[in-house]
């Protein structure tokens, strides 16, 4: 991915680097905006990661991410409940308050996903001195329903995506 962003950027004054979102270690103030995509439900110390992006955000610097819902973290199946004739019932959702790691199952590998309630995630970035901007819960739009997934609008049963925008004070 790397090799791609620099064949398809070819901008000099951009620079990548790979490692550990844990590991993150930029001087302050480097940066006005901080984005992750799908990648903090992977990561162990969320508090962490949190205090080490306020600190290379400048003062008004936003901290935009997504991850993985706690509703859909929370059992490590991560699946439906079905019928006798493999309608979806309804989701399985249990083990919400017990946080930590999840062993599952993502596009045919293992991986190590940890759950937090989303007070867990609130009160991260309050801890490390975010206002918190604006929260949305991911939900199936009515023009879901006419592309080509049969299952588009099981997405409004329940949100697979939280997303979150803060700011430095």
């Amino acid at each position: 991915m790397l090799d791609r962003a620099r064949t398809d950027t070819q901008d000099p004054a951009i620079q990548y680097r790979q490692l550990a979102i844990e590991d993150i270690n930029f001087p302050a103030h480097a940066f006005d905006v901080v984005i992750s995509s799908l990648a903090l439900h992977y990561v162990r110390d969320f508090p962490a990661v949190c205090r080490n992006v306020a600190a290379c955000l400048g003062t008004g610097g936003d901290f935009v991410f997504s991850v993985e819902h706690p509703i859909y973290t929370a059992d490590a199946a991560q699946d439906w409940c079905y019928g006798t004739t493999g309608e979806r019932l309804h989701w399985i959702m249990d083990h919400y308050q017990e946080e930590g790691r999840r062993d599952t199952h993502f596009v045919g590998e293992e991986v190590v996903k940890y759950h937090r309630t989303v007070a867990t995630y609130i009160n991260g970035l309050l801890g490390a001195g975010f206002l918190i901007r604006q929260i949305q819960e991911s939900q199936a739009t009515a023009g879901m329903a006419n592309g080509d997934s049969p299952h588009a609008l099981d997405e409004s049963r329940r949100p697979m995506f939280l997303l979150v925008a803060a700011c430095t004070r």
